[in-house]
């Protein structure tokens, strides 16, 4: 989604760019696709900063529940900005379990503890 879009674009098209965008980071990660990765997360960082300044960025909240593991974990990141006590024990769950989203998990709750979280 272009910028001209995401700044027309409603509320709940805004969550389905960011979720589409978390699956995609998840999978060019998988295939170790940095440049892939690289895009997805530029998209998913447009899409939080629109929802973000529009005050929306609770909408982000359902996908915590989302079935993809990577749409739960960028949810679960941005949500402690907003929303920490539903996105904390989400990144626990994940730092708690052996899998790919482990050290994200870990890190993310690290430097948010600490103060040092920067969101886009």
């Amino acid at each position: 989604m272009s910028m001209r879009n995401i700044q027309g674009a409603s509320i709940d098209e805004l969550v389905q760019e960011y979720e589409q965008a978390a699956v995609a980071y998840g999978q060019a990660l998988a295939a170790a696709n940095h440049r892939a990765a690289n895009r997805a997360h530029d998209r998913i960082a447009s899409a939080y900063r629109e929802l973000r300044s529009r005050a929306a960025a609770p909408h982000l909240l359902p996908l915590l529940k989302s079935e993809d593991e990577n749409v739960r974990s960028c949810a679960a990141a941005h949500a402690l900005e907003f929303a920490p006590v539903q996105g904390e024990p989400v990144l626990l769950e994940f730092a708690a379990h052996p899998g790919r989203i482990r050290t994200r998990a870990e890190y993310a709750l690290k430097a948010w503890r600490e103060g040092t979280l920067t969101f886009p």
